[in-house]
C-alpha cells in the first residue's frame, strides 16, 4: 500500500483529513499526531508528541463518522439489493468515490492508499515465488471477478467498474473493523472479519477513520480500539514514550496471510507462521504409505466426521507453539488411519475416539507427509541458499524484485515451519527409542529427484 503524491501533497492532504476529522466530531488526543513514515516503508503513522500513560485515549471517533452501508450516500433502494457485508461496503465506497468532490468523505479517500502489494494485484508469474504456499488458493480474484460482475456492475450500470470494486475491496481487507457493539468487546484489527467465530453471525463492517492508519506490530502493540455504545475509542494498552509510534495489531495472522490482506511481509509475524496439508493429501499419503483402498480408508473418514473431527485442512504452527505444531484433531486424525482394522472396530463399536498422542505408525505416516508437502515447494537443492521460487528474478524481464523478496520471506518460513515439526517427529522417535527417520533435507532433495526422472 503507498501513497506516491509529493511531500507537500501529502501533507496537505494529512491536514485536511485531520481537520475532517474534527469536523466530523472526532476528538484526538494533544499528545499524538499525524506522522509521514514512507520513509520506513510505512506511509503515514500515528506518533506520540509527549509521554502517554497506560489506558489513556488517543482518540475517539462517532459511530456516525464511521463509513458503513448506512453512512454512506448510497440510496436505501440499492443498499436492499444486496445482503453480503463485504459487497455492500465495496459498493457504498465506490458510490462515493465516484462522487468525487461532492462526496464527505473525500479528505478520507485522499489519506487511503493509492495503490496495493496485496496479493489481489500480482501477475500469475509473480504468484509462482509462492508456488507451494495454499495462500495462493485464498486470492479469489476470479470468484470476486464474478460477484462484482454480476451483483455490482448491474446496480450502477458502468461496465468500467471491476478495478474500482476490487481498490475498494482490498482497501476493506486491509482496513475494515468488525463493528461490535458496547457489550461484546471488538477482536483486534485484522482478524478474519468475514466470521464472527463466537457470535456464528456476521458483523457490521467498517472503515474507523484514523483507527486504520496506526500501523501494525505484533511485538510492539500499544494501542487497541475499544467499543461504547455511540463511539469507538482508540486507547493505550501500555505506557508510551515521546517519539514512539502507536501500534495496533492484527492477531496471530501468519506472515502469508499479512501479505495476502496488507500487501507486506514482517519478521514481527514470524511466530504466527503456518503451513496447510489438505484432507484430500493426507488421504492420498495414507493410501500410498499403507497401501490401502480407498474403500478402507472411508469408513475411518466418515467415522471422524460423525465425531468432528474432519477437516477439509490441517495446520501445521511453528514448533515453538506452547500448544505444539499440530492440533488434536490431526493428531486424531492420524491415529484413526493407521490403526489395524481390528482395533478401528471396537474403538466405533466404543463410540470412543483415540487419545491425541501420536503413536509409533501414526509417527511414520506422519513422516511421509511432511515429505509430501515439503516436496510441493519449487525448491532442487534443499541445501543451496537460493531463491525458494527457483524462478530468476529477471525472469521475462517482468518481474517484480520487492514482490519476489516478500513470497521469498513466505516461503522460507513455512519451510523452517516443516523443517521443525520434522525435528518434533525425529525426536519424538529418538525419545520412544524408535526406529529413526532419515534426513528430513535429504529425503526431499530425493522425492524432487525422482519426480525429476519421472518427467
Amino acid at each position: 500500500m503507498s501513497d506516491d503524491s509529493g511531500k507537500d501533497e501529502f501533507d496537505s492532504r494529512s491536514m485536511r483529513f485531520i481537520d475532517w476529522l474534527k469536523r466530523s466530531g472526532t476528538t484526538v488526543s494533544s499528545k499524538i499526531q499525524l506522522a509521514d513514515l514512507r520513509q520506513q516503508s510505512a506511509g503515514r503513522g500515528v506518533v506520540a508528541r509527549e509521554d502517554i500513560e497506560e489506558d489513556e485515549e488517543l482518540f475517539s471517533v462517532p459511530r456516525s463518522s464511521i463509513l458503513t452501508v448506512e453512512t454512506s450516500g448510497l440510496p436505501v433502494a440499492i443498499r436492499s439489493d444486496l445482503q453480503d457485508p463485504w459487497l455492500s461496503l465495496i459498493l457504498a465506497m465506490a458510490f462515493e468515490q465516484q462522487r468525487g468532490e461532492e462526496s464527505p468523505w473525500k479528505p478520507y479517500f485522499d489519506v487511503l492508499p493509492a495503490t496495493f502489494d496485496t496479493l489481489m494485484y500480482w501477475s500469475t508469474e509473480e504468484l509462482e515465488y509462492l508456488r507451494g504456499s495454499a495462500v495462493v488458493g485464498k486470492i479469489g480474484k476470479q470468484s470476486a471477478d464474478k460477484a462484482f460482475s454480476e451483483q455490482l456492475v448491474p446496480i450502477l450500470s458502468d461496465d468500467d467498474l471491476l478495478t474500482l470494486f476490487h481498490k475498494m475491496g482490498s482497501t476493506i481487507m486491509a482496513y475494515a473493523f468488525d463493528l461490535e457493539d458496547a457489550s461484546r468487546q471488538s477482536k483486534t484489527e485484522g482478524e478474519d472479519w468475514e466470521e464472527d467465530s463466537d457470535a456464528g453471525e456476521s458483523l457490521p463492517k467498517g472503515l474507523v477513520p484514523f483507527a486504520d492508519i496506526l500501523n501494525a506490530d505484533a511485538d510492539r502493540n500499544n494501542a487497541k480500539l475499544f467499543y461504547e455504545d455511540d463511539k469507538v475509542v482508540m486507547k493505550t494498552i501500555t505506557a508510551v514514550q515521546k517519539g514512539e509510534e502507536l501500534f495496533n495489531d492484527y492477531g496471530s495472522l501468519p506472515r502469508a496471510d499479512v501479505l495476502r490482506r496488507y500487501g507486506y511481509v514482517t519478521d514481527n509475524y514470524a511466530k504466527y507462521d503456518v503451513v496447510e496439508i489438505t484432507l484430500d493429501m493426507v488421504k492420498g499419503v495414507t493410501k500410498e504409505h499403507l497401501k490401502l483402498a480407498e474403500a478402507g480408508l472411508l469408513p475411518r473418514l466418515e467415522y471422524l466426521e460423525e465425531q468432528g473431527i474432519l477437516e477439509d485442512g490441517y495446520d501445521v504452527s511453528r514448533a515453538s507453539n506452547e500448544d505444539g505444531p499440530l492440533t488434536d484433531e490431526f493428531i486424531v486424525l492420524l491415529n484413526t488411519l493407521v490403526l489395524p482394522s481390528a482395533d478401528f472396530d471396537k474403538l466405533k463399536k466404543k463410540d470412543k475416539l483415540p487419545k491425541p498422542e501420536l503413536s509409533e505408525r501414526a509417527l511414520q505416516l506422519l513422516h511421509q507427509i511432511l515429505l509430501h508437502r515439503r516436496a510441493m515447494y519449487p525448491i532442487d537443492d534443499i541445501n543451496s541458499t537460493q531463491d525458494p521460487s527457483g524462478i530468476p528474478a529477471s525472469a521475462n524481464g517482468t518481474s517484480n524484485e520487492h514482490r519476489r523478496n516478500m513470497a521469498v520471506q513466505v516461503i522460507k518460513g513455512e519451510e523452517e515451519v516443516l523443517r521443525k515439526a520434522a525435528e518434533t517427529v525425529q525426536k519424538l522417535f529418538e525419545d520412544g527409542n524408535k526406529r529413526k527417520v532419515g534426513t528430513f533435507e535429504d529425503e526431499v532433495a530425493n522425492m524432487h529427484l525422482e519426480k525429476k526422472q519421472k518427467t
